[in-house]
C-alpha cells in the first residue's frame, strides 16, 4: 500500500515538474516579440495617462537595440478627430481595451512596425521592480530640439525607485536641474522624461546583470504587479494566463524557470 502511494506522489511530483517546465518554456518562446511598454502616471484618471511609450523589439528574449521613444502627444489622423493621443489613449476610452487598441494603432503608424504585445506599468509598480533590485546607474548625453532652438542635456547619476516613480510623473528629471529644463515648453518635455526612463528600463529589462538573489526579487515583484493589475499584460496567452491565475508558490516557480530557461 505504501509502494503505490510513493510511486502515485512520484507520478504527481513528475507531471508536475513536467507542467512548470513546459509552462516556462511558452513564457520563453515570448522573447521573440515587439512589445510596446506604456508607462502610466496612474494619479491622472483612470487608469492614468501614459506618460512613457517604448516599443521593445526582443531577439531570443534580448533587446536588439535601446528602447524606441515614441511621442505620447502623437495621434492618427482619425483619432486626432476624436481628440484622442496615446497621452489619453486610456482615460478617453469607454473601455481599457479599445484604448489600448488606440494607442497600439498610434504606434504602429508612426513607428511602421506591427507590435505583438501591450504591456502598461504603473509609475508605482514600475518603482518597485527598481527597488526589488538595484538603484541603476545611468551616463547618457542627449538633445532636445524645440522648433529652431536646441537644448543639450547630460544626466549621470544614479536613479532609485522614487526617482523613477518621480520622473514617470514629471515631478523630477534625476540627474537634471530643474534650471535646465524650465525653458522648455510643456509639450516637448516628454523627450527629457523619455529619455531617462528609456536608459533605466533598458538595464532593468538586462537579465544578465541580475544576481540570483536579485532575480529571485525581481520575479517576486512583477509576479505580485501581474497579479495586482499594476503591471497589465494585453492579449494574454494561454501561459500568461495561467500564471495569472494559478497559486503565486507555482507561478513563481514557473517564472523561475523561464528565467533561467532564457538566461
Amino acid at each position: 500500500m505504501k509502494r503505490k502511494v510513493y510511486v502515485a506522489l512520484g507520478v504527481i511530483l513528475v507531471l508536475l515538474i513536467s507542467f512548470m517546465y513546459v509552462t516556462a518554456s511558452g513564457i520563453s518562446q515570448l522573447s521573440n516579440e515587439k512589445i510596446l511598454y506604456l508607462f502610466l502616471d496612474e494619479t491622472k484618471g483612470d487608469p492614468g495617462t501614459v506618460e512613457v511609450a517604448s516599443l521593445a523589439i526582443y531577439e531570443n528574449a534580448r533587446l536588439t537595440q535601446s528602447l524606441i521613444k515614441v511621442n505620447p502627444l502623437h495621434s492618427t489622423d482619425a483619432l486626432k478627430r476624436e481628440g484622442i493621443s496615446i497621452l489619453d489613449s486610456l482615460i478617453k476610452a469607454k473601455t481599457l481595451q479599445e484604448g489600448i487598441q488606440n494607442a497600439q494603432v498610434i504606434a504602429e503608424h508612426h513607428t511602421n512596425i506591427t507590435i505583438d504585445r501591450v504591456v502598461l506599468i504603473d509609475a508605482s509598480a514600475f518603482k518597485l521592480i527598481i527597488d526589488a533590485t538595484h538603484p541603476i546607474s545611468i551616463d547618457k548625453s542627449f538633445r532636445v530640439d524645440v522648433l529652431d532652438k536646441t537644448f543639450n542635456f547630460h544626466t549621470k547619476t544614479t536613479v532609485t525607485g522614487v526617482q523613477a516613480e518621480s520622473c514617470i510623473r514629471g515631478n523630477e528629471y534625476p540627474g537634471i536641474e530643474n534650471a535646465e529644463v524650465m525653458h522648455i515648453p510643456e509639450d516637448y518635455l516628454w523627450e527629457v522624461k523619455a529619455e531617462i526612463i528609456n536608459d533605466v528600463a533598458n538595464k532593468v529589462l538586462d537579465l544578465d546583470t541580475y544576481s540570483k538573489e536579485e532575480q529571485k526579487g525581481l520575479v517576486t515583484v512583477l509576479l505580485e504587479q501581474y497579479k495586482k493589475d499594476t503591471l497589465y499584460v494585453y492579449k494574454r496567452t494561454t501561459v500568461l494566463t495561467l500564471v495569472y491565475y494559478l497559486p503565486g508558490f507555482i507561478s513563481k516557480q514557473i517564472i523561475n524557470f523561464a528565467v533561467r530557461l532564457i538566461r
